[in-house]
């Protein structure tokens, strides 16, 4: 070493300088006495060991004296060796796996391969097999080659399935692919649920941007061949009509809006309606098929979020939007979506002239201004549904007053319990009255009113144990011929129910009986329509489209698939669908036969749900439950906060009587 100059001399160590600590052991003062011995642990251990409960990106490394001193784990490296034993074994369990492959290009692609190997080495006796490190995936189909183990031969790569000729330009798409896609659209499950089953079953998956790729291309084509299939259908009834001698261009309809989350369940909570998503329906109540005639999805979400966050328009930005409605519009303007079904018909040349909803539906406000309008030139009529009516009628009747106190029942809770079911049966009796009165007069609403004004009054005397006027005018109870009354055979009363005979009971009854078979109702409900079909068809959009997963890219597809399968069927709905996408199912084959035993099933499963048979089981089955009910007495466990501390009120201080008070007065003067 050189000299040091003099001016760092006095900063550095002297020659022959002993440092303070030589010899010494050092120790923090600081850190425990006793530490632990120094641990590396895998990554995922590591993780769950230092990090902090509450605190998941926050590394805490224990500081007890017992507690070990941990190292950083070492990323995984794996040698030459490691990496080809990992190909051989990824090779070989490959080998035990799934694939989907068309039958008619697997035979094509052997018969090649053997000819062409004995062609180019005729003495080699080898075995042929996949040669797996070459296949390549088409979604869910697959290209595979062929190669020897004794000599070199190679084959070229081979479609193991067939192809959909391309409307673009770019590979033309695998036709298993958009046959998933449309088979998709009548379930629940999407990607991902897809994925879980291929995977399951030990077939490798196709990958999810090819899914969603296939699925927006099957979508379209969905929603247009529905949309000429609901044109067909208006032709149709107009086809009816004119058959019939009435006029060609009148229709009669139901109409009911379904959303993807309940509009109540945020109003005045959050900036906006919770349901961002709705699909209005009208069917045609022109034949008992009650056929979906007219639909209209609305939605305000969008696939592009990131472009489509910072506009303020709909379809201000480029590519596809979903979304066709603002976000302060109100989805539940039913009266809105109605109006734009309407004119739909009114492009086809229908016009509505009876219109059948729910009580709380806005639809014949929509009817009515465009007949005020101009635009038809059919007066509308408006008719409620009897189920929502049978609803209403339930509720009218739990809340009345004074009704709870002629239960025959001992205890509150007993006249309460029994009260709710006093209200299903009496429901249920004036609506089974009215439908053996419609029947029974050949749907004459005149002689239907006349028999229901004495038929009112032996429901009153019914109840209070009296079937004289049973006999006489009741169509579902009757004690003659050893048939049993109405209370015998309800499912919701006992066999001995009887109500006291007094003026007090039967205005009670005759209130209750009144609200659905008075005037004034009969007029809303002479047609005997309802919106059942409609409901059906809202319960099968919800098996495509259910509330726990949104379908934001997609959902119009799906809709007009759950439609077109309510008009078709489930069977001859996928067979029609496959056929659009340019995938059709060849007839006769095992899965055109399956589709067909599917379609059988659900008519005949239809017609068995329209049985008497079907709904006497219904009824006695709902006996015995009540039954088993009364006897073990379900009790109520759960209650909300139940472990939380409530506050307690302070104690009423225990008011005086007023001839207490006058007692006192009394004494006062008196003293």
């Amino acid at each position: 070493m050189g000299l040091i100059p003099w001016r760092l001399r006095k900063y550095t160590f002297q020659k022959g300088n002993k440092p303070y600590n030589k010899g010494k052991k050092y120790r923090n003062k600081t850190l425990p006495a006793e530490k632990g011995k120094f641990v590396r642990l895998p990554k995922d251990l590591y993780d769950l060991v230092t990090k902090s409960v509450h605190k998941k990106n926050v590394q805490l490394i224990p500081a007890s004296t017992k507690s070990a001193r941990f190292l950083r784990p070492k990323p995984p490296t794996k040698t030459e060796v490691e990496k080809c034993a990992e190909n051989e074994t990824k090779t070989g369990s490959e080998k035990n796996s799934f694939r989907l492959l068309r039958i008619n290009e697997l035979e094509q692609m052997w018969n090649e391969v053997f000819i062409e190997h004995r062609q180019i080495s005729p003495m080699c006796t080898g075995f042929i097999s996949w040669d797996l490190s070459a296949e390549q995936q088409r979604g869910a189909a697959w290209r595979e080659k062929a190669s020897c183990n004794e000599c070199s031969y190679h084959s070229k790569m081979f479609n193991l399935y067939n192809e959909v000729i391309a409307k673009k330009r770019g590979r033309r798409t695998a036709a298993i692919n958009l046959s998933i896609q449309v088979a998709l659209n009548h379930i629940a499950i999407s990607t991902t649920g897809l994925q879980k089953l291929f995977l399951g079953s030990n077939i490798p998956a196709p990958s999810t941007s090819s899914m969603q790729h296939s699925a927006n291309v099957v979508s379209e084509i969905i929603e247009e061949y529905n949309q000429k299939d609901l044109v067909q259908k208006r032709k149709l009834i107009k086809e009816i009509n004119i058959l019939r001698g009435d006029n060609p261009n009148i229709i009669n309809i139901q109409a009911d809006g379904m959303y993807n989350n309940p509009i109540y369940s945020g109003m005045g909570k959050t900036p906006f309606q919770p349901a961002t998503q709705c699909t209005y329906n009208m069917l045609e109540n022109n034949t008992y098929k009650h056929s979906i005639v007219s639909t209209r999805q609305v939605s305000k979400l969008c696939s592009n979020k990131s472009e489509h966050k910072t506009k303020t328009k709909v379809k201000s930005h480029k590519g596809h939007c979903s979304a066709n409605i603002e976000m302060h519009d109100s989805i539940g303007s039913e009266e809105r979506w109605a109006k734009d079904c309407l004119l739909d018909l009114k492009n086809d040349g229908l016009e509505v002239q009876e219109i059948t909803t729910d009580p709380d539906s806005s639809a014949f406000r929509a009817a009515e201004s465009l007949f005020k309008a101009g635009t038809t030139n059919t007066q509308p009529i408006h008719f409620l549904d009897t189920r929502h009516v049978s609803a209403n009628h339930r509720n009218f009747i739990k809340k009345m007053s004074g009704l709870k106190e002629i239960m025959p029942a001992r205890l509150v809770s007993e006249k309460d319990k029994m009260l709710k079911r006093f209200a299903l049966d009496m429901a249920a009796r004036c609506q089974a009255e009215y439908n053996a009165a419609f029947d029974k007069f050949n749907m004459d609403s005149v002689r239907v009113k006349v028999h229901l004004s004495y038929a009112c009054h032996a429901i009153v005397s019914c109840y209070q144990g009296d079937h004289n006027g049973c006999t006489k005018y009741s169509l579902v109870c009757s004690n003659r011929n050893s048939l049993k009354t109405w209370t015998e055979k309800s499912a919701y009363l006992k066999n001995n129910f009887k109500l006291n005979k007094s003026e007090n009971t039967a205005a009670l009854l005759r209130e209750c009986v009144k609200y659905r078979l008075g005037p004034t109702m009969l007029n809303r409900t002479c047609k005997n329509t309802n919106t059942q079909k409609a409901e059906a068809t809202n319960r099968a959009i919800r098996a495509t489209v259910p509330s726990n997963v949104t379908f934001t890219r997609n959902y119009k597809g799906r809709v007009h698939t759950a439609i077109h399968n309510v008009n078709n069927g489930p069977g001859e709905s996928i067979v029609k669908l496959c056929k659009a996408a340019g995938v059709p199912i060849e007839p006769g084959s095992r899965a055109a036969r399956g589709l067909k035993n599917i379609q059988q099933h659900n008519e005949k499963h239809k017609l068995y749900k329209q049985s008497k048979q079907y709904t006497d089981q219904r009824c006695s089955k709902k006996h015995e439950l009540y039954k088993i009910y009364d006897e073990y007495q379900e009790e109520k466990d759960y209650e909300k906060n139940k472990l939380l501390p409530t506050k307690r009120l302070a104690a009423k201080q225990p008011q005086e009587y007023s001839f207490a008070k006058k007692l006192r007065s009394r004494h006062v003067k008196n003293k």
